[in-house]
């Protein structure tokens, strides 16, 4: 058998070293970026409400929820993963909320807020979120409902999924 010499042996050493390294750096730089997801966002205009494109970022120990729209940035949101008191998570015509969770909004918004959403005629995903001192209506996508809600249960916030009357 023939045996390599020690230059070789090491320049493969080196460059087995070297992919593993750079592996490792890719893997790691990926871990650590915040992950955004595209949504709707129920924001309040005067006495309406209307719905936008936003981003939803989770960072490590924040989530924020910004519109896409410049006009309506005033709107983001920005919560604490250990702020949020629950998140309501429903499919439905019409965004749905726990006893504490309408009682709850209906103090901070009034009940003009939630006109709108009567009138929704289509299912669609919904994620109410509740601190103490705020809340954000969200409209998820079709396609990262899953995603979104599994987000939140990896950082540690307990989602209720709430199912229409009769349905079980």
């Amino acid at each position: 058998m023939k045996s390599t010499p020690a230059g070789l042996r090491c320049v493969h050493r080196s460059l087995a070293f070297l992919v593993v390294f750079s592996l490792t750096l890719v893997t790691t730089l990926h871990a650590q970026q915040p992950t955004v997801y595209s949504i709707e966002m129920a924001v309040a205009q005067g006495k309406k409400s209307v719905e936008t494109d936003a981003d939803i970022t989770f960072n490590e120990t924040t989530v924020s929820i910004v519109p896409d729209k410049a006009s309506m940035r005033e709107s983001a949101k920005e919560f604490a993963y250990s702020d949020i008191k629950n998140i309501d998570y429903s499919f439905a015509k019409k965004p749905m909320l726990s006893g504490g969770g309408a009682v709850a909004t209906a103090l901070l918004v009034g009940f003009i807020f939630a006109l709108p959403f009567l009138f929704v005629k289509k299912k669609r995903h919904w994620a109410v979120i509740q601190t103490e001192n705020d809340f954000a209506v969200l409209k998820l996508g079709t396609n990262n409902h899953r995603q979104v809600i599994a987000e939140f249960k990896a950082k540690g916030v307990e989602v209720s999924e709430l199912k229409e009357e009769g349905k079980k």
